[in-house]
């Protein structure tokens, strides 16, 4: 007796070449192959974030002192940052650094991972930090 073909049957047999039998292994497939690429662009960001923080760390707004070195020079610990990607096709990247004595104080800078320009204070804290470096 002779199947009787539905719409979706066709397409997905006649356009895609994908016999029905073969469903749930090519269902497989897409379902392995999403769970790489979600996994590998989580392992970019993670890179991405890392070197945005020893960028921002290292970074120094006046000829004297890293940003790292004057967080830390407070005598209130080594700071402690994070970072977020925030445009993966830009490279733009949050970093969030507070120092363990003072952890409601945040110091947040924008890094642009291309390297053309420094990074810069996103908020007061960070403002008011950086402008204390370039005036000594």
């Amino acid at each position: 007796m002779a199947r009787a073909w539905t719409g979706y049957d066709f397409f997905v047999a006649e356009i895609l070449g994908i016999p029905r039998r073969r469903w749930p292994i090519a269902v497989g497939m897409i379902a392995l192959l999403a769970f790489a690429l979600v996994r590998l662009q989580g392992r970019f960001d993670a890179s991405d974030a890392k070197k945005a923080i020893a960028a921002a760390m290292s970074w120094k707004p006046a000829a004297g002192q890293t940003v790292f070195d004057a967080l830390a020079g407070r005598g209130e610990g080594d700071p402690q940052c994070t970072g977020k990607v925030m445009s993966q096709l830009v490279g733009d990247v949050e970093v969030r650094c507070w120092t363990p004595k003072q952890p409601r104080i945040e110091y947040e800078f924008r890094v642009l991972l291309d390297g053309r320009r420094p990074p810069r204070a996103a908020n007061d804290a960070a403002e008011q930090l950086v402008g204390a470096m370039v005036r000594k």
